[in-house]
């Protein structure tokens, strides 16, 4: 027996790697001039695809732009030709050239319609407007204005009445200032003449917070749909109190009015004014805020009309009227 035994062979199995063991990986990375510009002329070739690319869009797109305006923009036939304004205000064209700055000699495809529309609606007398294109060279403007009715006079505010640059006052109370062809269509308009008011009574575009210069507009509304006589219509109107208002008529004459009640007091105007007629009397004062015994003063003589008619019993009214007279 051999006193050391052979060493036996064995052969060591391949690691077998389970699940959760540890899984090694060996990243070798070799560069060398050659390979390094491989590289390199494979990034030229991808940016110069992806240049190509870019200019190729760029080139259409430059071809449709200069398409579109050459067939479009600058073409002859869409050249801005007519601005048609529908309007129930005052507003004309070379006002409405004047707020939007329109180029007259642009295509009807270059204006921009909204940024018109918002520069009119700006006007504080503009409440609602639509721009459109007609092609093939037709601005179509359609509006709604404010329409005024009176002047407002205060000096506390700089209101100065009846001149061009004055403000004016639609029948809601709102109020703007007096531009453009508004002066040759409101230069007859009453004046509405309020000594003291709030700082914040009066803002352009919106409605007044001055109650006795409403009621005033109230009094000149109520008195245009009466259907009055020239010479009896409101020439102004001056706030007195906060319960009254003295109207100074084109004639010259001059009447007190309360804040409510416009109906009445109207009616008991025309009365007395239409007797005064009658007898060619003039009337330089009345009070017409008392329901009954109305205060009258006349200048001149008074005129007796014969009847013509076997007398009547007078009515109700006309009794009032003559006791009236009588007081004089």
């Amino acid at each position: 027996m051999s006193l050391f035994k052979s060493r036996r062979k064995t052969t060591r199995s391949p690691r077998v790697v389970r699940r959760g063991g540890d899984l090694q990986k060996l990243h070798i990375k070799v560069t060398s001039p050659r390979i390094v510009m491989i590289e390199i002329m494979r990034g030229l070739g991808k940016s110069a695809k992806l240049i190509l690319t870019l200019v190729l869009v760029g080139m259409i797109a430059w071809g449709g732009y200069v398409g579109v305006r050459h067939i479009f923009i600058d073409n002859e036939e869409y050249r801005l030709q007519e601005i048609k304004l529908e309007t129930n205000g005052h507003i004309n064209h070379a006002r409405i050239v004047e707020v939007t700055e329109i180029d007259l000699e642009a295509s009807i495809f270059a204006i921009d319609t909204d940024h018109i529309r918002k520069r009119l609606l700006d006007l504080p007398e503009v409440t609602r407007c639509e721009v459109e294109r007609r092609l093939p060279g037709t601005l179509q403007i359609t509006m709604n204005e404010r329409l005024p009715v009176a002047w407002l006079q205060s000096a506390m505010h700089g209101f100065r009445g009846k001149l061009e640059s004055g403000v004016l006052a639609d029948q809601d109370g709102v109020t703007f200032p007096c531009e453009g062809a508004l002066w040759e269509t409101s230069r007859d308009l009453p004046v509405v003449m309020v000594k003291d008011a709030a700082r914040d009574a009066f803002y352009h575009g919106r409605k007044m917070r001055q109650p006795e210069v409403m009621r005033a507009l109230h009094l000149i509304q109520t008195m245009a749909e009466g259907d009055l006589r020239a010479d009896w219509a409101p020439n102004k109107i001056i706030i007195l109190n906060e319960y009254s208002m003295q109207v100074i008529c084109n004639d010259g004459s001059r009447a007190v009015f309360g804040m409510y009640g416009h109906d009445r007091q109207l009616a008991d105007f025309i009365s007395v004014r239409e007797h005064s007629l009658k007898t060619k009397r003039v009337i330089e004062h009345i009070n017409l805020i008392p329901e009954k015994n109305i205060p009258v003063k006349f200048g001149g003589v008074p005129v007796l009309v014969k009847p013509q008619k076997k007398p009547m019993l007078p009515s109700p009214h006309e009794s009032d009227l003559e006791s009236i007279l009588d007081r004089n």
